[in-house]
Parts: structure tokens; C-alpha cells; sequence
């Protein structure tokens, strides 16, 4: 899906954020090794509030956090995403420092959100295995599953997915 709108006016980074194709993130870097790709990654600086207090919290440094995302040229793709951590500048507020959330991927999530949902699209409409899709994305059996079964059990237990359904049938290399 291509976002409508994607700021890419910088001129540094225009092309590769226009390929990594994701709203507020910028490019800051793509390293090409033997058997992956690495994109280094930061987001558009927001205003945030700090989640306990709602006072507006400041810039606390980065953290760099290693995603796994969509393969490309039939490698995987890793994403070093360089995570804000914020400071919430309330002497009275519980929390001291809280971590940027972003569409991007879960809270200590190792897969990207769209890596995902790929995923859940490549099971769904393929005849393919959980371990062939963890190989196409450098990760292990169980960190994919980990990420797509919530999303699939949400998915068979969503009501709506059978209207319209007239007929059932049966096909065992495809399951939607």
C-alpha cells in the first residue's frame, strides 16, 4: 500500500523513504550485507505527552531497536530504529522516562507491523509453512508465530469474516 501523501520533500533521504513507505519515518541509512539489508530508521519528532501525567515531556536520547521487516531482493530486511525515549519534566508524576510508540511495530515487538500482516497474508493465500516464512524474514519459528497467531485468532474470531458466505469449502493448502 502506498501512502497518499508521504512527506518526502527531504531531499537527503527522499527516495529511500519513498521505497521504506511509511509515514513519519525517515531514512537515515541502508547498509547492504551478504545476506540482509540493514535500514537505519528514526520517526518525525512529535509533541508528547507524558502517558501518567499528560505534561509535555522532553527528548531523553535514543534507543536503538532492532526490527525485523519485509524481505527484499530475497533477503531479509532489518530495521535499527532508533527509538526516542522521553522525560517527563513533572517532579510529582510516577513515571521518569517512557519509550516512543509508533504504528511502526508493538511495544518490545522483534517484527515490524507490516511484516505482520504479511505474514497473515502469506498463510492465508499461500501454500507455505510458518518456518518458510521465519527463513524469508531472518527470524526464528517461534518469533513469527509469537507475532501472527493473536492477529490470526482475532481474525477466525471476528464474526463478520463469514457474511455473504453461502458455501463452504474445504481446500487444505489454503485457509482464510
Amino acid at each position: 500500500m502506498i501512502h497518499e501523501g508521504l512527506d518526502v520533500s527531504h531531499a537527503i533521504c527522499a527516495p529511500a523513504c519513498a521505497l521504506f513507505d511509511l509515514p513519519d519515518v525517515h531514512v537515515l541509512a541502508v547498509e547492504r550485507g551478504a545476506r540482509q539489508f540493514t535500514v537505519v530508521v528514526e520517526t518525525v519528532p512529535p509533541l508528547v505527552g507524558c502517558p501518567s501525567c499528560a505534561v509535555l515531556a522532553t527528548g531523553h536520547g535514543r534507543r536503538k531497536v532492532l526490527l525485523h521487516d519485509l524481505p527484499c531482493a530475497g533477503v531479509p530486511v532489518r530495521v535499527r530504529w532508533r527509538k526516542r525515549i522521553y522525560r517527563c519534566l513533572e517532579d510529582a508524576c510516577e513515571i521518569s522516562t517512557f519509550s516512543e510508540i509508533h504504528e511502526l511495530a508493538a511495544p518490545r515487538g522483534k517484527l515490524t507491523t507490516r511484516a505482520i500482516a504479511w505474514a497473515v497474508a502469506q498463510l492465508r493465500s499461500h501454500d507455505i509453512a510458518v518456518s518458510a516464512l521465519a527463513e524469508m524474514l531472518g527470524v526464528a519459528w517461534n518469533t513469527v508465530w509469537d507475532a501472527i497467531a493473536p492477529v490470526i485468532e482475532d481474525q477466525l474470531a471476528a464474526e463478520e469474516r463469514l457474511t455473504g458466505v453461502d458455501a463452504l469449502g474445504v481446500d487444505e493448502h489454503v485457509w482464510r
